[in-house]
């Protein structure tokens, strides 16, 4: 009931009680028609029309700035015509609107409408409402239909040319039972599976156990890339932090290509991934979250990536670049056999440089995939 409708009823109630006391007709009779004016919109608006909805998303996952739908299966179950109706899908702070056709008795539509996928994140897409209202506005109810559902927008991915494959410093490792199966590096003995080379059969231990035993190979050729993220909020703004998020989650496509091992790092301390790791997947859907942080900073991170073993390339993405942070990574290359910043800025210009370090600035992502591109190519 609304503010008008509780208003309504009060003084529908104070009107027939005084017409009563006083035996005065008329305001007897106007308080009694209030009240039923007010029960009537009630019933109205609880009498939901007998519809049989039902919603889904499609997909419920997509990368920023894909269609995504929303789609109503709706069926009249009665023996009457129902009338055209509107519905409401929310979908995290934004609400759509949407108009079901009239149906005729046991008749069924289809009909969908696009969801914004404008902005990245996970959204909590809540029940299908049906508002409705009386036409005096005294009563109001929104009837809801199914259960909430989640779309999860990805940041969005621009095409990054891979880097030029190199060679591990490891000669015997690091090694995993998911390294790529290969001739270079002996990992372990297991026993044989079918397709295996009899060429790699361990004799002595066959022997010993009585079951065929195999030597298991590795390639540790594969350079593992370590991909830092700076989440410090004072370098961006809210634009170019959405940028630098879209040129992390592409270079983690385009450095493991679901082959090659990687890990993300960001300022914030968050880890993932490592020697063995080639799924960039679970990786973007971890950045699909991420918001700036006070926590950390560029310089304690990098000062952390130089205790490591070191890998294969290394590639900072961040915001402003001062002198301070390409002497840090400057001095990793040592133990990287590439090191490369991704400066998102809003007005790109000549940033500090340092022969050891490959700086590749533009304004946001697309501008950053042509300038690495080029350098790529090169």
């Amino acid at each position: 009931m609304t503010r008008l409708g509780r208003a309504a009823l009060a003084a529908g109630f104070a009107l027939a009680l005084t017409g009563l006391l006083t035996r005065w007709a008329p305001v007897a009779f106007l308080g009694s028609a209030l009240v039923v004016v007010v029960a009537a919109a009630w019933v109205y608006v609880k009498r939901h029309p007998p519809i049989d909805l039902q919603r889904r998303l499609e997909p419920d996952r997509v990368y920023k700035g894909q269609p995504a739908w929303i789609v109503i299966d709706a069926a009249n179950s009665s023996r009457r015509r129902v009338a055209a109706v509107l519905v409401v899908q929310r979908v995290g702070d934004l609400a759509v609107g949407c108009a079901l056709p009239a149906l005729a008795p046991g008749e069924h539509a289809t009909l969908s409408y696009p969801v914004p996928t404008d902005r990245r994140g996970t959204f909590q897409a809540g029940p299908l409402e049906m508002p409705r209202a009386d036409p005096f506005g005294v009563c109001s109810s929104v009837p809801t239909f199914g259960a909430p559902r989640v779309l999860s927008v990805r940041p969005r991915l621009v095409h990054l040319e891979p880097l030029p494959t190199g060679t591990s410093r490891y000669v015997e490792g690091p090694s995993s039972d998911t390294s790529p199966q290969g001739s270079v590096a002996f990992h372990r003995l297991r026993e044989y599976a079918p397709g295996d080379d009899l060429r790699t059969v361990h004799w002595p231990s066959t022997a010993k156990t009585g079951r065929l035993v195999v030597r298991q190979h590795v390639d540790t050729a594969q350079p593992c890339s370590v991909v830092v993220f700076d989440q410090s909020g004072w370098r961006y703004d809210e634009s170019t932090f959405e940028e630098a998020v879209d040129v992390a989650a592409s270079l983690a496509v385009s450095l493991s290509a679901g082959r090659a091992p990687l890990q993300l790092r960001t300022t914030a301390g968050y880890r993932f991934g490592g020697t063995a790791w080639r799924d960039p997947a679970t990786i973007v859907d971890h950045l699909t979250d991420i918001v700036p942080s006070r926590e950390g900073s560029l310089a304690a991170e990098l000062a952390l990536v130089g205790k490591g073993r070191g890998a294969g390339a290394l590639v900072v993405v961040t915001g402003r670049l001062d002198p301070a942070d390409v002497a840090s990574m400057a001095s990793l290359r040592r133990r990287f056999d590439r090191v490369i910043a991704a400066s998102i800025v809003a007005a790109p210009g000549r940033g500090p440089a340092h022969p050891a370090l490959t700086v590749v600035e533009a304004a946001d992502a697309e501008g950053l995939a042509r300038r690495w591109n080029r350098r790529m190519a090169r």
